[in-house]
């Protein structure tokens, strides 16, 4: 009997949360960022706490208290399991190799077993359980969210906007001058007219993933299901682009005829909202208890002016698309929110320790707006430099007589031991002019020999736990 089943699932989720003992963790972050390799160190971590002293800043570790830990298959039998175990394999084989990234939802689940601190409770229960949830999916689909505020004409304005850039045009000049062609107002066939519109909409989503990657640009070009379409790929849903022509955007829409072409646009575009993102946001999202962002500060580095301006307001995007808000007991049980927010730039072992700082200091610049609106709402924000995996070591040298700080690893073709030094990183953000000038090279490391029976080496993952679970383990 399914419905009982799920009742039952639910009337069980909802005991948990009452009592604190169920949390779920939303890992955000655009391609590149390191989710997959911050989730795999995430567990890898949490299972090896018990047996290791790994973690010394993880509370419950230190104190003895957390008794055990495993992996186990979530309840949300409808979403794919994220693949902890191959992901381990990979980071350890030899040769070594990263995980493959988020391309689709997944999630996973883990149990830890506890001795309860405080006297009072332990005296009517001595240990206690807690269950965490990871969700692990595109960062790319997040950007969609405010995709639900706006109609196709506002959508279409937005775009236009967007790709009136120079170094956006040159990408995407070909396949908007066929859009601007087009006669939105002539009768169109969906059927007979459907290869048209995917041909069209093919190319103009290939001139987004061109520019995206040649400029190294994580702006919002939206939708996100556009960069990354996981399960939707070839599917008519994707098929519809934007209109860009001023004429027509100019012009009142509600007199144009249902089976005119702009019409079959719009039609496809409310299917997409409706369909795809409102079921994906209610499902994934409406029930996260914390989440952590990740933000690959080093590429935007390198990337240059542009690239940090759209980055910006792509987290403002991102974050904007949260429920926040003090939690407790009521609003686990009916309407659980986001009462933590960790913000944490990733690969920071490409970076010698005394410079984390800078790159910490320089990323709390980037999202300050951004983290100020989220802590109006009464949210617990925090920022930290990370790395999930680390694959190097900082070792001193001397040059021009005076002591410098790198970071030492693996070359990746030779797989020789090298140093380098980044070049200095900035503590705040630059003008268009200095960005011209900045000498910034995180060239990235090999892996090292990894052993699978062993935690794996990371920088601060130990106080990203103690931010995100620490309570929970009272």
């Amino acid at each position: 009997m399914d419905w009982l089943d799920k009742t039952l699932t639910k009337v069980n989720d909802l005991w948990e949360r009452s009592l604190d003992r169920h949390i779920r963790i939303a890992v955000t972050g655009l391609s590149g960022a390191g989710k997959t390799a911050f989730i795999t160190s995430f567990i890898n971590q949490i299972l090896h706490a018990s047996t290791e002293q790994q973690l010394p800043f993880l509370e419950v570790a230190t104190e003895g208290r957390l008794k055990a830990a495993k992996l186990e298959l979530h309840d949300e039998l409808h979403v794919p399991a994220f693949k902890y175990h191959q992901c381990l394999e990979s980071l350890t084989a030899e040769p070594a190799n990263w995980p493959a990234s988020t391309t689709s939802i997944s999630q996973a689940q883990l149990k830890c077993r506890y001795q309860i601190k405080s006297q009072w409770l332990s005296k009517v229960q001595e240990q206690s359980h807690l269950t965490i949830d990871i969700i692990d999916y595109p960062g790319e689909w997040l950007l969609d969210l405010p995709l639900l505020a706006l109609s196709y004409k506002e959508w279409s304005q937005q775009c236009s906007q967007f790709l009136q850039s120079e170094r956006r045009r040159k990408y995407t000049q070909q396949a908007t001058d066929a859009i601007a062609q087009l006669e939105f107002h002539r009768e169109f066939d969906e059927v007979d007219g459907s290869g048209q519109l995917s041909e069209l909409a093919g190319e103009y989503r290939k001139a987004l993933l061109e520019y995206r990657y040649s400029e190294g640009d994580n702006s919002i070009a939206l939708p996100g299901r556009f960069i990354l379409p996981g399960e939707l790929s070839g599917a008519p849903v994707l098929d519809f682009f934007p209109i860009i022509n001023a004429d027509v955007l100019s012009l009142d829409w509600s007199s144009l005829e249902e089976r005119s072409l702009l019409k079959s646009l719009e039609r496809r575009y409310n299917y997409y909202r409706q369909q795809i993102v409102k079921p994906f946001f209610e499902e994934y999202f409406a029930k996260v208890d914390r989440q952590i962002l990740l933000v690959d500060t080093t590429t935007v580095l390198e990337s240059g002016y542009e690239s940090y301006q759209d980055l910006k307001k792509t987290i403002e995007q991102l974050l904007a698309g949260f429920s926040y808000g003090r939690s407790n007991w009521l609003k686990r049980l009916f309407s659980p929110s986001i009462d933590k927010l960790m913000i944490a730039t990733t690969k920071v072992d490409l970076i010698p320790p005394d410079q984390h700082a800078n790159i910490e200091s320089f990323m709390q610049k980037m999202i300050a707006q951004a983290k100020n609106d989220v802590g109006y709402e009464g949210v617990e924000v925090d920022t930290m430099a990370i790395s999930a995996v680390t694959t190097s070591e900082p070792v001193s040298t001397e040059h021009d007589g005076e002591a410098l700080l790198c970071v030492k690893g693996l070359d990746t073709e030779t797989e020789e031991s090298v140093l380098h030094y980044p070049g200095k990183i900035p503590t705040s953000s630059l003008s268009r002019n200095e960005w011209q000038h900045l000498a910034i090279d995180f060239s990235p490391f090999g892996i090292p020999q990894l052993n699978a029976d062993e935690p794996l080496p990371y920088i601060r993952m130990d106080k990203v736990l103690q931010f995100l679970l620490g309570d929970k383990f009272s």
